[in-house]
């Protein structure tokens, strides 16, 4: 009860073919599933490298997100809108408690946001299943993004394909937003240097406000785009938290392009897993993730720098 039916991403996979086909879905679906976690993942990783907050609710916003999308989907909003209405919603939650949990604490050890953040975790967990109920739920997408297409000759669902576009989408927002404005520079400048963009007028208080609504927002995005494909349930985000903080802790705890080949790599192998020993698919993810550590200590790109 309130159970995945199917692994992430590789539910439609056939076991132990030799066919091209089998091989080239198997890839889109790592690809697939390598976006999924990193659109979660990078939004917090953003509020690590930037707030130095770990978030343990920032599964539990994911999971408000899907809600979101599925009670708009099933209220008769279009599913587009919905993509955008709901990380939306999920942001005015996380800046309810970015305000009243996180900021009051900013400057205390990170040992208080752990405990906080797990507290609110299971605020938000207790309420989706008072709201919500228990029973898995799934969100409706429209009908040719049912369908099937053809990569040549594979044959792929459409949903998996315009997830794929949709997290580049997302990622060449982002990148520009942090690369090439005002803003996003602060926010790099401040996760470095923060006494000196505090020194040249920038309110660093408004910067830990933008960043982790940020964080929130791809949160957001992550549960509507994931609704579709996994059940959701009040207690999917705590699964989807563990996958993100290995992605994390792979890639380097506050690098992004860290974050970025740690996802590809940890869909890679999770699917693999989920299609070959499905009972230990997530075993072999943490031995990965054991042997780079015992090579890379700080993780694949190292730590303590926002990049």
């Amino acid at each position: 009860m309130g159970r995945r039916i199917a692994p992430p991403l590789a539910d439609e996979a056939f076991f132990m073919p030799s066919d091209l086909n089998f091989w080239v879905q198997t890839l889109l679906n790592c690809l697939g599933l390598g976006s999924l976690l990193l659109i979660i993942a990078i939004g917090l990783n953003i509020i690590y490298g930037i707030n130095r907050v770990i978030n343990l609710a920032h599964g539990s916003l994911y999971a408000l997100g899907a809600y979101f999308g599925f009670t708009l989907v099933e209220q008769g909003l279009n599913f587009f809108l919905a993509l955008l209405i709901s990380p939306l919603l999920v942001m005015g939650v996380g800046l309810v408690i970015e305000r009243t949990v996180i900021n009051p604490i900013r400057k205390r050890p990170m040992l208080y946001s752990l405990v906080l953040t797990y507290g609110v975790m299971v605020f938000l967990d207790g309420m989706m299943k008072y709201v919500w109920g228990v029973q898995p739920r799934f969100i409706a997408t429209p009908a040719f993004l049912s369908q099937t297409i053809h990569l040549g000759p594979v044959p792929y669902p459409f949903y998996r394909f315009f997830l794929l576009v949709a997290t580049v989408v997302t990622m060449i927002a982002l990148m520009y937003l942090l690369g090439r404005t005002k803003l996003g520079l602060s926010m790099r400048a401040a996760s470095n240097i923060p006494e000196m963009v505090s020194v040249l007028g920038i309110n660093m208080n408004l910067i830990h406000i933008v960043v982790f609504a940020l964080g929130c927002i791809l949160a957001g995005i992550g549960g509507v785009l994931a609704g579709p494909l996994l059940t959701v349930y009040p207690m999917m985000g705590n699964e989807m938290l563990i996958s993100c903080f290995v992605v994390l802790v792979i890639g380097g705890l506050g690098s992004l392009r860290g974050a970025v080949i740690s996802a590809l790599l940890v869909g890679f192998v999770q699917t693999l897993g989920y299609i070959f020993i499905t009972d230990y698919a997530m075993v072999v993810v943490y031995v990965m993730m054991a042997v780079i550590l015992s090579l890379m200590p700080r993780g694949i790109l190292g730590e303590g720098k926002f990049e």
